[in-house]
Formats: structure tokens, sequence, C-alpha cells
């Protein structure tokens, strides 16, 4: 069977179907008029032409060819934009697969990776990954603590206060100022960890000041919005980050839908987008003297202010704190996030 030619085109694309969790039509839409020339939007056929488009693009997809069938067809392509510009991504060397790399375990130079996708190139990655939202976090341990403390009060197991309580006046943040037994509600501070209501904490065997704690690491550490963490098992060790945008198209339900739908275990996803920027080995020594003026002291340098601001960042970076990927790692900024759907023989065959 011969391979297909970019004018003709390619039966693969109707034997495998994609389940997107995240797709940048606008992005898709841009790239694919950069290379054939405009954006279909929908397809007509019938006896005198064979296919016309409200949009002209050339003939590189091959749908000009003539036809005599007596059928009238319209569909709407922009589902089908995706898969097809990954195809001719590839076909034309835009686009490069670094699966393999990321998860060969006999590989250990980081070099390598770097050397076959630099900043800004298109990439297609699959590996595990996980889903991650900060807000999503502060609603299930706040919803922990509603039950727990509704089931204490009909149970009657709340017969004394619970150990530790900060009393009126007390100690407490801001106690003797605002006068306050419990901490403030969401509604008033707009914080996450204020989701978290009091309880009894001898139901749970811990105390609601740890869940408010961890809801606080969480949104410390990851900014606003659904975030996907991808592992590999390679030799280097590499890690990668991607930001999955709200408002996106298939990216249209709440995180607690998303998670009941994907769970929060890690699973096989292909992305494919573009390489933001390779992290770098922290640098402990670039932040000790950190000298903002320029070299006749007389003014504050603004490219020495922003380097060793970044200098900062990046080794905060390093210890896992902040929103970018750990060396050695990547970002990765999305145009379309899915995973296969399998062919029930495939299925039958993993069994």
């Amino acid at each position: 069977m011969t391979q297909p030619t970019p004018t003709e085109p390619n039966p693969a694309i109707a034997s495998v179907f994609r389940e997107f969790l995240y797709a940048d039509i606008d992005r898709v839409r841009s790239l694919f008029a950069q290379l054939v020339g405009g954006v279909p939007e929908e397809e007509r056929a019938t006896d005198s032409t064979s296919h016309k488009f409200n949009v002209g693009i050339r003939s590189y997809l091959g749908y000009a060819r003539e036809g005599k069938a007596e059928d009238y067809q319209q569909r709407s392509l922009l589902d089908a934009l995706f898969p097809e510009l990954e195809q001719i991504l590839e076909a034309e060397g835009w686009l490069t697969d670094i699966s393999d790399l990321v998860h060969d375990s006999s590989s250990t130079d980081t070099a390598m990776l770097r050397g076959r996708a630099t900043e800004g190139s298109i990439i297609r990655l699959t590996a595990d990954a996980q889903l991650f939202d900060a807000e999503y976090v502060a609603q299930v341990l706040g919803g922990t603590s509603i039950v727990v403390d509704g089931i204490t009060h009909i149970s009657g197991l709340q017969a004394v206060a619970p150990p530790n309580q900060p009393k009126k006046g007390g100690g407490n943040r801001g106690g003797e100022r605002r006068g306050r037994t419990t901490p403030p509600s969401y509604t008033e501070s707009g914080r996450l960890e204020d989701l978290i209501e009091d309880f009894d904490p001898r139901f749970l065997g811990i105390h609601p000041q740890f869940l408010r704690d961890i809801v606080r690491v969480s949104r410390g550490m990851f900014s606003q919005g659904l975030h996907m963490l991808v592992s590999t098992e390679g030799g280097v060790g590499w890690s990668a980050t991607t930001r999955l945008q709200q408002g996106r198209r298939y990216l249209d339900a709440e995180p607690d839908v998303l998670f009941s739908r994907y769970g929060t275990k890690p699973q096989a996803w292909t992305i494919v987008g573009t390489v933001g920027h390779f992290s770098s080995p922290p640098d402990a020594a670039a932040v000790q003297n950190m000298n903002f003026m320029s070299d006749d002291g007389s003014t504050v340098s603004r490219p020495k202010f922003v380097k060793g601001l970044n200098s900062l960042l990046s080794l905060v970076a390093g210890q896992g704190f902040a929103d970018t990927p750990p060396y050695p790692g990547f970002s990765i900024i999305p145009m379309a996030v899915y995973r296969l759907i399998p062919r029930v023989d495939q299925v039958s065959d993993s069994t």
C-alpha cells in the first residue's frame, strides 16, 4: 500500500478517532490557513462540480477532484481541521514526535531532546499525565468539611468543642481585632482555603486547619486554572507542564465535571503544541549578590534587575514551588490534547 500524497485524502484519518480534552481552534485555524491558504467551513458536492468551500483554499487537500454523483453534501469541517492539520505538519516536517526520546531509558543526555525540539517548535508527546486544579482541591475538601460537620451535628457526636479551637479574643488570626471564633468565609475573603469550614476533628482524626493548609499550598504552587503535569520514566527524567486555558473548545466543563469524567490518576494523553521553554538548572550563586545598579553605580539597571529576579524565580521553580517545570523539564503551549479511542478488537487483545 503506497503512502498517500498530500494531494490525496488520507484514509487513515477516518480510522483514527480522537477524544479531545482540549482544542485551541483559533490557533489551529491560523496554522491551517498559513499552510493551505484558507480555512474550509463547509463542504458541498453537486453534479456539476465536486467540492466547493465558502472559504477558498488551494487544491492542496485534494478536494478539487471531479465527480458526477448527483448528491448534495454539506457538513461542518471544523472538527476535522486538527486531524488534517496534524497530518500536514508531520508530512512537511513541521511537527516532531518526541515520545520515543523522552521515554528512552538508555538516554541520559538532555541535549538530545533540545537538538530535536527547540523553543517554538511544534511537538507531539504521548505520555502519562495528571490533571490538577487548586480550585477543585478546595471544593472537594470544603465539601468534606461541610459533610463531616453535618454528620457530627446530626449524630450528636459534637458534645464538646473541638480541641485547639480558637476562642473569642484569643490568639487566632485577627481574633482580638475582629472578634472572630472562626476564619472568614470564602465570600468574604475570596481565598480558597476559607472554603474549609470548622468541624469536629475527632471524626476524621485531622484538624480543619490542616485541610486549609493543604489548600493554601495548592493555590500557592499552582495558579488559577487547569494544569496538566506530564512525567516520564526515561533516563533523563523529563517532565512537562501545560496550562489548559478556559474558554477553548471542548474545555467547557467545570473542574468537578472534568475530574468526575477522567479521574485524578495518571493516564495516557497526547499533547500537540509548541515548546514554550526549557527549564535551566538552578543557580544559587546567581542570587547571592543581586546588584541591580549600573556599572557606574549612578542608576538602577533594569536589565540586571530583571535578570536577577528571573534567576530567583528559576531557583524557586527548581524547588517545585513555582508554576513552571523543574529541571529537566519544559513547558508546552497546547494546540490540542486528546486520547485515541480504541477499537473493540484492540481492547479485546489487551485483556
